[in-house]
């Protein structure tokens, strides 16, 4: 059935064999938003001649080229790992232990690890449009959860290629999606990643920017752009809301502390022998340093102070880490 809407689209995705060299998409993702499209560097010679008020139209050249874009999903309990291999750069086994799979991630170098997009657009009369991006990296992403919410993950995308199409070899589906839940609020718990749990924090977001050159335009390659490649330090940021009910954090935004947080969610039972094994999505930082405000009084009603921090690396453990354990065999 043809839907002329959102609600008639798809999302997928595949890693590629070989830079900017599109396949098949077989990987397909149940999202909220996408913002792919492609960008155009357009020069128009001045050209000034006798009588001429106008740019002449073939003075106009496209010299260079690419795609980008954003798309956000709800955390899921399956598949979710192929997209953290891409964002973090590893590429981890999944051990088996009672029944189910943990993948842990940790930041590494993202080469050889493009992939392609594809996006059915329905048009009103539900005809779908496609788009495909391809030679993509994820130069950024972001894990959160709101007060309340389900956590969310958004990967912003940068590509060297893209088409649009009316018609695709791709052909959607979801296996697992009977099997899939969402990772949540109530699930989640948040610790200074050594004995303390904080119980006042509302919210948490984390944010990754892998720094990548994405403007490797080279003469003889026709306008794309050559391979992005890490180009600098990672820049790894958050924030967190809390409720002022102590002086915890702020103590350790005053005195400039070095501190851990450990964000997570905790799922359904899925081992072989209940109660021992759940769907776990975890993100650890062990070297934080906070940034933010002081509390204020700003009228009658209950204060909340909020931090932004930084991640550094302490020289032992990496960065961050994030576990996944998840009925899912393989990335």
């Amino acid at each position: 059935m043809a839907i002329g809407s959102g609600i008639g689209s798809w999302l997928g995705i595949k890693k590629e064999s070989s830079f900017n060299t599109a396949v098949t998409v077989d990987r397909f993702y149940e999202f909220n938003s996408e913002s792919t499209k492609y960008m155009k560097n357009t020069v128009a010679g001045q050209g000034l001649r006798s009588g001429g008020l106008v740019p002449r139209a073939n003075r106009r050249v496209v010299t260079t080229f690419a795609s980008e874009g954003d798309f956000e999903i709800d955390l899921p309990s399956r598949g979710l790992g192929l997209l953290l291999s891409l964002a973090t750069g590893s590429v981890p086994t999944g051990t088996l232990a009672n029944g189910a799979y943990t993948y842990t991630f940790t930041p590494q170098d993202l080469i050889s690890d493009s992939f392609t997009t594809q996006v059915a657009v329905p048009q009103y009369g539900g005809t779908l449009t496609y788009k495909t991006l391809t030679g993509c990296k994820i130069g950024s992403f972001e894990l959160s959860v709101g007060a309340g919410e389900i956590a969310k993950g958004k990967f912003t995308l940068d590509g060297a290629g893209f088409t649009s199409t009316s018609s695709t070899s791709a052909t959607p589906a979801y296996s697992n999606f009977a099997t899939t839940n969402l990772f949540h609020f109530a699930q989640g718990s948040i610790t200074d990643n050594v004995s303390t749990t904080y119980a006042n924090i509302k919210d948490f977001s984390l944010s990754v920017d892998n720094t990548l050159k994405t403007d490797r335009y080279n003469l003889g390659a026709a306008g794309a752009k050559a391979e992005q490649i890490i180009n600098g330090f990672r820049a790894i940021t958050g924030t967190i809301t809390a409720e002022f009910t102590d002086t915890v954090l702020l103590d350790k935004f005053i005195a400039d502390t070095t501190a851990g947080l450990k964000v997570t969610f905790r799922g359904a039972d899925i081992g072989t022998s209940a109660g021992s094994t759940y769907e776990l999505l975890e993100v650890i930082l062990p070297a934080c340093k906070f940034d933010g405000d002081n509390p204020v009084v700003e009228g009658p009603g209950t204060i909340d102070v909020s931090f932004t921090f930084t991640v550094y690396d302490d020289g032992t453990n990496a960065p961050f880490t994030i576990n996944y354990v998840t009925k899912d065999s393989t990335l």
